[in-house]
């Protein structure tokens, strides 16, 4: 940023009378240095109040004269001198008009030479003692953009605060364009994509053209943080054709080498990535990582020495896993194990036979980056079989069992997903022993590009079964012979083996999770052979008469396809139909347009409202189309569109419902209904995998309705989405709301074992063990039962409480055997009565 364009608000009429004292000479000498100030003479000026100050150190503009000397100084970038007459004027007192222009300088002096940590305290100070100085429109902007370069976890919901209250104070102020642009990539770090989404294309609306095309250029980057690769480069392409001598013009081609090599296009990653003047080590790896999508193995590793060369420490870890891949690749096991321990730190314990991962506690050297949670498993991935395929089975299975602990008290999909993908490798591993490492060399590589098309099946096997290797069309044509030969039970393994399908029982409502990423790369499905599958998933679990999973495939399937595209929409529409014919659901009856009178609407909502209790949705839906036709009173319209919009929600009917809510929340925000309609909104679009639009709806109840009967599931929601997109600097305080709000909730034991967990993993003992007694005095809910007494075992054992983790562990066992922390919950309480005896 160009601080010269800083523009310091700073409105002063001051009318002095010059003491009779002093003369004309003091005037003259002051009038002549603000002359030379005002024409941008800053030496001359310097000079000039210097001299002032010298001559006439009592004149009632000595203040002025000081302020105006130190701003000299900020000019000619002499910061030390400048500050020295700044902190002079602070010493009067903030009293003095120049004394607060002098604490925002002091402030503000930092954040221009970057050193931001200062800069950050100093103007936290100043927010702190002026919170409604004319200087705190710029005040707030620097502490956005301070936010926005940090590293930190809270780093987007911290800039989007302090944004939204430069926003909000000052609407028409000299950086509300800017604050607004910050504010539009805080919410897109968030997940708020509508949100950013009306601010983005408001920007790029602007009479300014900085301000469009730094619009422009975020709104690219920002659909590429969506993973809308394609969408990205054709914005960033335009961005290209219309500013080619922006200062944002070589990261353009950054993000666009990005979003290529997502789409597996490795070449034309490489092609965007040569047109950069001056690379950077992020790109010098980004090229490492395209050679070897490309298997061009040799020019891999020359272009990784290069990175390294340069990369310094800051890509220590980054640069180490890379590392490790190439030497797995090469089946170098002995050098895999040895690059990933440097950065993992594992620590096994022989005695116990577990291993621990100090990675996610240890201190980081300064200006080193860390991996993200993701990579640090699928770096515990690549560790767990170069163990195995070493000969090690034992820290192999050590470090897998630790993974899925992890993964299971996390409760996190992604993670759940990638351990599961390990121990189907280690499995193989441990049935062909010489087996070599494609697997983890494939993290780099992404899929393989052999197209197949169903006339090149080669097995022989008349009965179709399931297939675990080849590409994903060999997989989804399997699937499609399985289908046609009804063995839908093997039909719906295979489909959840392509998708990675998941079905999560324990959110509120359940939900069904697919994380296949269509890329386009070869032998990988395109959009509509993705919808075909889903159709396909759907129709076999109705037809093993799963109903519940049936529509929450249906959901999800609705949520991932293009309702542009014809076919697509069609094709749901079609395996709706089915499903509802496969569940004997009716249709619904057109209602008469004629207007009732009000005792017979009152009456169509007592029978609708009868159908709807006793769960004949249908007949319900039929009554309340007809009062809802009828034109009826306001307050039995809003009571009719969310009786009728919970019954079509009962028959799989999810977009017509959510039509209905919206049309309460959008046209009768006083209703009586409008708080349900809004939950009912979140809970929909939650259910559906939405779960952006769900927190809009949970953050309306969350600030307006903090009386609601289900605020606690409002606010255990949106601590949940904190948790998982956001900086989760905000679900403490939204889980402490549902802790101290209603014991006997349908939240309560959830938000408590989330306060317990994430006091776990911030090695706050004590914090944690009081609120798992909690919980286990409560009871709890039976979903969390099994993770807060494997937790309380777990305390127990640090603080060498063999006994009580023992007993802790032995519950698991006993009273929920099916949890997926029953084995290791009874392998811990073997080792806790040896530790006993």
């Amino acid at each position: 940023m160009n601080w010269i364009k800083l523009v310091l608000i700073f409105t002063v009429t001051v009318i002095l009378t010059t003491a009779p004292l002093f003369g004309d000479d003091a005037t003259n000498q002051f009038n002549s240095a603000k002359t030379a100030f005002d024409s941008k003479q800053y030496e001359s000026a310097q000079t000039g109040f210097n001299t002032f100050l010298t001559r006439f150190p009592t004149h009632a503009k000595v203040n002025e004269a000081t302020f105006y000397l130190a701003e000299s100084l900020m000019y000619l970038r002499q910061y030390s001198f400048a500050e020295t007459y700044f902190n002079r004027l602070v010493a009067l007192g903030l009293n003095d008009l120049y004394a607060r222009a002098a604490l925002f300088r002091l402030a503000e002096i930092p954040y221009i030479q970057g050193q931001l940590d200062i800069a950050k305290s100093r103007l936290e100070e100043f927010v702190e003692k002026l919170s409604q100085d004319i200087n705190l429109q710029f005040v707030l902007y620097y502490l956005g953009d301070i936010a926005m370069r940090s590293n930190t976890s809270s780093a987007a919901a911290e800039a989007e605060w302090y944004f939204e209250q430069a926003n909000r104070m000052f609407p028409e102020g000299a950086k509300s364009l800017e604050s607004k642009l910050g504010l539009a990539w805080a919410k897109n770090k968030l997940g708020k994509q509508t949100e950013a989404n009306a601010i983005y294309q408001q920007l790029m609306s602007s009479t300014n053209p900085s301000i469009v095309e730094q619009a422009t250029y975020q709104y690219g980057t920002a659909l590429f943080e969506r993973g809308l690769y394609q969408e990205a480069i054709n914005t960033l392409t335009n961005f290209q054709r219309q500013y080619p001598a922006s200062s944002s013009f070589a990261d353009s081609q950054r993000v666009i080498a990005r979003c290529r090599g997502r789409l597996n296009d490795y070449e034309g990653a490489l092609q965007t990535l040569a047109q950069i003047a001056q690379p950077t080590p992020d790109d010098l790896l980004m090229r490492v990582r395209c050679l070897y999508g490309l298997k061009k193995m040799q020019e891999a590793k020359t272009a990784l020495v290069e990175a390294k060369r340069v990369a310094g420490t800051t890509h220590r870890d980054e640069v180490a896993m890379l590392e490790s891949v190439f030497l797995s690749n090469q089946k170098d096991w002995r050098g895999t194990i040895d690059m990933l321990e440097q950065v993992l730190v594992p620590q096994f314990d022989s005695f116990n036979n577990r291993m621990v991962i100090n990675y996610f506690s240890l201190p980081l050297a300064s200006g080193t980056k860390r991996l993200s949670e993701e990579a640090i498993f699928r770096a515990c991935s690549l560790l767990t079989l170069a163990y195995a395929n070493n000969g090690d089975s034992v820290k192999a299975n050590a470090l897998l069992t630790e993974m899925q602990v992890q993964a299971a008290l996390s409760g996190n999909l992604r993670l759940t997903s990638i351990t599961t993908d390990t121990a189907n490798e280690l499995a193989n591993i441990g049935t062909t022993p010489n087996r070599g490492g494609s697997g983890s060399g494939n993290s780099l590589a992404g899929r393989g590009n052999t197209q197949w098309t169903p006339g090149n099946q080669t097995s022989g096997s008349r009965t179709p079964t399931l297939q675990t290797t080849g590409t994903d069309l060999e997989k989804f044509w399997n699937a499609d012979r399985l289908y046609r030969a009804k063995n839908y039970e093997a039909t719906a393994q295979q489909l959840e083996h392509i998708l990675s399908g998941y079905y999560n029982q324990i959110a509120m409502p359940p939900q069904y999770i697919i994380f296949y990423n269509i890329t386009g790369a070869s032998g990988a499905l395109d959009e509509n052979t993705f919808a075909k599958a889903c159709s396909m998933l759907v129709l076999s679990k109705a037809q093993l008469g799963n109903m519940e999973q049936a529509n929450a495939v249906l959901q999800t399937f609705a949520s991932r396809i293009r309702m542009t595209d014809a076919v697509q929409k069609n094709l749901l529409q079609e395996t709706s139909d089915q499903l509802m014919a496969l569940a004997k659901g009716g249709g619904t009856t057109t209602g008469s347009s004629s207007l009732l009178a009000d005792a017979e609407q009152r009456r169509l909502l007592r029978e609708a409202n009868s159908f709807f209790r006793s769960q004949r949705y249908d007949q319900a839906d039929a009554k309340l189309t007809e009062l809802i036709a009828s034109n009826p009173a306001e307050a039995v319209l809003t009571e009719a569109l969310f009786l009728q919009g919970k019954a079509k929600f009962g028959l799989g009917r999810e977009r017509e419902s959510i039509a209905l809510l919206e049309r309460i929340v959008d046209a009768f925000p006083d209703a009586k209904e409008y708080p349900e309609a809004v939950w009912s909104l979140g809970l929909y679009y939650e259910s559906g995998g939405d779960s952006f639009q769900a927190v809009e709806y949970f953050q309306i109840l969350a600030d307006k309705f903090s009386n609601f009967k289900n605020i606690d599931g409002a606010l255990y929601f949106l601590a949940v989405d904190d948790l998982t997109n956001g900086s989760g600097r905000k679900a403490t305080t939204y889980l402490s709301r549902v802790y101290k709000n209603n014991r006997s909730g349908l939240y309560w034991s959830h938000a408590t074992w989330t306060l317990a967990y994430e006091a776990y993993k911030n090695k706050q003992y004590t914090t944690a063990e009081k609120y798992i007694q909690e919980i286990l005095r409560h009871p709890p809910d039976a979903v969390v039962l099994d993770r807060a007494l494997y937790l309380k075992g777990e305390l127990a054992l640090r603080r060498n409480d063999y006994e009580s983790a023992f007993l802790a562990f032995r519950e698991v066992g006993k009273l929920c055997a099916d949890s997926p922390l029953s084995y290791h919950a009874t392998r811990n309480a073997q080792i806790a009565a040896v530790k006993i005896n």
